[in-house]
């Protein structure tokens, strides 16, 4: 550049320097063949091989890698580099936060006004030692498990769909039905499945899973009374067990917040609160 400028203005050497701000010393030095980003462009390949090996690795492990190899490199210098190729280690994005309104779990006035479901996890111990998960659903006012639970290796949100379309059949609509964030929960099918049968999806906050204490204590008790007791050798065998504790909990099982009624008895002495029910 200084020689370019010097040609074309007819300057000397150190009015041109003095002009675009070169020590003269960096002049000299690249007519002398001097060039240190020859030298950068060999450290960049350098960093990106080492990079390559070592994918987890950051700056300053492999900065000191290299310099226990041998290469006596600036810190600065090569962190120059290094952001220059940007070699910097990858994360993989966060997802945002959801952010819910606390709501307080009040029971609602009426039988059916409101559900609560969530997911339980097991193990079926066979060949296979496959993991299941169960949904459970039940109703807020009476504390009936709504839908005899069943184990799937896997529940997407359609088959979600599909138990809630069930129990629809047989219930009716409520009004609101609470549950937690997962995957399942959020997912587009479900709120717009919600949406066109003018059901409130009320999340819990994340983190917060007393907000649906009522579906977590009745998860205990799947698990405290039903899963905790057996050793399942096959996915039938565990919904059959579990198609037998459903039985007992909703026609014989005693509930104190009921005045040691059962579910079912509750439902029965308490059928003029329901508050919507299937038509005829």
């Amino acid at each position: 550049m200084i020689e370019a400028v010097g040609q074309w203005r007819r300057q000397s050497v150190r009015r041109n320097c003095r002009v675009l701000g070169f020590r003269r010393q960096t002049y000299h030095h690249r007519r002398q063949g001097y060039r240190p980003e020859e030298r950068d462009l060999e450290l960049q390949d350098l960093l990106e091989r080492t990079a390559r090996r070592f994918v987890a690795w950051g700056f300053w492990m492999i900065f000191y890698f290299l310099r226990n190899q041998g290469y006596a490199f600036n810190h600065k210098r090569v962190y120059r580099v290094w952001t220059e190729a940007g070699l910097h280690l990858r994360l993989p994005p966060k997802r945002p936060r959801i952010r819910r309104e606390y709501r307080e779990l009040l029971p609602p006035d009426g039988i059916n006004e409101g559900w609560a479901m969530d997911f339980l996890s097991d193990w079926v111990v066979g060949p296979q030692h496959q993991p299941v998960r169960i949904v459970n659903v039940m109703d807020e006012g009476s504390r009936k498990a709504l839908w005899t639970p069943q184990a799937h290796t896997s529940i997407s949100s359609r088959k979600l769909i599909e138990v809630l379309d069930n129990l629809m059949e047989v219930r009716g609509c409520p009004a609101y039905i609470r549950c937690d964030n997962g995957p399942e929960f959020v997912s587009h099918h479900l709120r717009q499945w919600a949406e066109d049968r003018a059901v409130e999806l009320r999340y819990i906050q994340p983190g917060k899973p007393s907000q649906n204490g009522l579906i977590e204590r009745l998860n205990k008790t799947l698990r405290v009374e039903c899963l905790n007791q057996h050793w399942f050798a096959s996915l039938e065998a565990l919904n059959e067990q579990i198609q037998d504790w459903s039985v007992v909990y909703n026609y014989d099982r005693p509930h104190k917040n009921l005045g040691y009624q059962t579910p079912e008895a509750y439902e029965k002495a308490n059928e003029n609160f329901y508050f919507r029910t299937v038509a005829a």
